[in-house]
This record gives structure tokens, sequence and C-alpha cells, in this order.
């Protein structure tokens, strides 16, 4: 088993460093793309972020079940997920609505290739305890919204290293209270298991990916914005808690 693991850790890697070695050829692609048309750009960013992604996932022995598609509204909307793994993105960014921007930590913009792609599908970068840059971000994300594309984020604010799903910063999800944008919840189960608990390697896993229904927040008064974090993180916890313990 543990050469298995071994062998798709190798195989990962180097499908990775392919991947980023790739940037220096296709970005050329993409502006000429871009120069012509921004939104068939903007299509072919996506569509070379979501191969990337899958076939990582592809490669880890992964299977990924998606579930509840139908609670996803026929208009933009946040999605609002729990955070456990770096999978999250990777096994589930390809099985979101097209458009949908990410909001990561600024981080990730550094990483050569993958954050060039990020930039290119209009994913916000955003750095802790930077108050005046946390505001921007949430004036930018309501934007993207106005504009059409969906938004995802992680209102834990960072990878829960424990069990379950850790507090929501309410701060986040001004992005859809102040406009009166609908939330969608989003829970990722059995992601921590592909590649963080058992560092440096991986292995396979079944994830699900369970769109949850609509919070409609346009109609919500002070009190139930002010109860809205803890109400989703209840949401959030009893579906990653259901599917958590189901065998797949």
């Amino acid at each position: 088993m543990k050469i298995l693991s071994i062998i798709r850790t190798i195989i990962c890697l180097a499908f990775v460093a392919f991947f980023m070695l790739s940037g220096p050829v296709l970005f050329p692609v993409e502006y000429f793309i871009r120069r012509k048309n921004e939104k068939k750009a903007l299509a072919f960013s996506v569509a070379v972020t979501n191969w990337g992604f899958r076939c990582v996932t592809t490669l880890t022995g992964s299977k990924v079940t998606v579930r509840g598609r139908e609670n996803i509204p026929d208009e933009p909307v946040l999605f609002a997920g729990n955070h456990r793994s770096y999978f999250d993105l990777i096994a589930g960014y390809y099985n979101f609505p097209f458009h949908t921007s990410i909001i990561s930590k600024v981080g990730l913009k550094k990483v050569p290739t993958i954050g060039g792609w990020m930039k290119r599908i209009k994913c916000l970068f955003i750095e802790q305890n930077n108050l005046r840059q946390g505001m921007q971000m949430v004036l930018d994300a309501q934007a993207l919204i106005k504009n059409g594309s969906n938004v995802l984020i992680f209102p834990e604010g960072t990878r829960n290293k424990g069990e379950g799903v850790g507090e929501i910063h309410g701060g986040s999800l001004k992005i859809a209270t102040k406009p009166g944008f609908k939330i969608v919840p989003v829970v990722f189960t059995h992601t921590r298991e592909i590649f963080e608990k058992q560092f440096p390697l991986v292995r396979p896993q079944h994830v699900t990916i369970e769109f949850l229904k609509p919070l409609d927040t346009s109609n919500m008064s002070r009190e139930e914005q002010k109860q809205l974090p803890e109400e989703l993180r209840n949401i959030l916890l009893y579906t990653f808690e259901k599917n958590n313990h189901n065998v797949l």
C-alpha cells in the first residue's frame, strides 16, 4: 500500500511539474485570445485550470461524487464552503458552474503558473489581518457577482486541521448580505485524507462535494445577519458529519 502511495505521489509531482512548465507556453496563447475576445480568453483559462485540477485528482486515484447541483440557483451566488485541504479546490473547482471566482490567500498568487492561471480566472487574493485590503476584497467580490460571476469563499479563513467545521468569520459574508445575494453552502468531505493526513504522500479517497439549499439574504434583518455565521456553520457541520460517517 505504501509503495503504491509513493508511486502515485511521484506521478502527481511529475504532472504538477509539467503543468507549471506549460505556463510559459500557454500564457502567450491566452494573451492572443484575450486581445481578440476576453470571454473566450476566460473560457480558455478556466478550461486549462479545470484540466490541471482534474488530472491531479485522477492521478491520486480519487473519485469525486457531487450532490445537490439542483440547489444552485440560475443566478450568480456566493458559494461558502468548509475548508480542510488543498484538495477542496483541486478536486472541487472543476465541479463548480462557469464562471466561479475563488477568494484565496495571497500566497497562492506567488505559486508559479498556478498563480498565473488563478489571476486569469479572476480569483481574488486576500492578505490576512489587512483590514483595508479585506474591505476592498468584499467590494471586488460584490462587483464580480453583479457582473455575472459566482464567487467561492472559505469563511473559516484557513484550512481546519482539526475535526468538524471551524468558526465562520462573519465579515466575509458581507459579500452577500449587503447587496442581498444568495449564499449556497457547499460541503467538502474526505479531501484532507488525500494528502494532508499522510503528508507527503497521496492516497486515493472517495470525495463528496454537496451543494446545499441557498440562503436568501435579501430580506434578512440585522439580527438575522448577526446570527448568519453560526447558522451557516451549523448547516455545514451537519452535512459534513453526515457525509463523513457515511460509507460510500
